[in-house]
């Protein structure tokens, strides 16, 4: 219901060294050649309040590049408990949203898991993820003593987890090269 949004500023302010990153992958990506839609992919979106200054900023690049009435469609994705009904509120009302003044750019979402396919192979203009990647795909092992695997002492436990990582990161990337 927001709470995501009203407390995420922390997140946010840590994402704004990548969006040179992201200008960079923008002004560099390879462009449709014909009239088929430029997608945008937000891999982690949440409630939206983080990924509407990178979203406008890779639009803008975009919009630079392909000319104001070229279609733009920003794909939301997260796991399907995501308030999506507040990303969707979000995007529609809020001053800092993305959409204000464009009206060929289409938001839509994906409630899924980004360690699976989430858009068509082939598909994806460019890609976005701040902080959703941090995320494992599942809790490898009990962490015996402490709630945070970054300060535990057992050497198993830090072992299953630093493989879970390697191992997500590798499937994140597999996928996302597909798409």
């Amino acid at each position: 219901h927001g709470g995501y949004n009203q407390h995420s500023s922390v997140q946010a302010a840590g994402a704004l060294p990548a969006l040179d990153l992201l200008v960079e992958a923008a002004s560099q990506a390879e462009l449709p050649a014909d009239d088929a839609p430029i997608i945008i992919a937000d891999y982690g979106s949440s409630g939206g309040r983080n990924s509407s200054a990178p979203m406008a900023t890779a639009i803008k690049i975009l919009r630079n590049r392909k000319g104001p009435s070229h279609a733009i469609s920003v794909v939301h994705t997260d796991l399907p408990g995501n308030d999506f009904t507040g990303l969707f509120k979000f995007l529609e009302s809020d001053p800092a949203s993305y959409l204000i003044g464009d009206q060929n750019v289409f938001a839509s979402a994906v409630g899924r898991s980004f360690y699976e396919q989430l858009l068509p192979s082939a598909s994806v203009t460019l890609g976005w993820s701040s902080w959703a990647v941090q995320w494992l795909s599942r809790t490898p092992a009990i962490i015996p003593d402490h709630v945070q695997i970054a300060f535990s002492h057992d050497p198993a436990a830090c072992a299953a987890f630093a493989r879970q990582a390697a191992q997500d990161w590798e499937t994140f990337l597999i996928q996302r090269a597909r798409e």
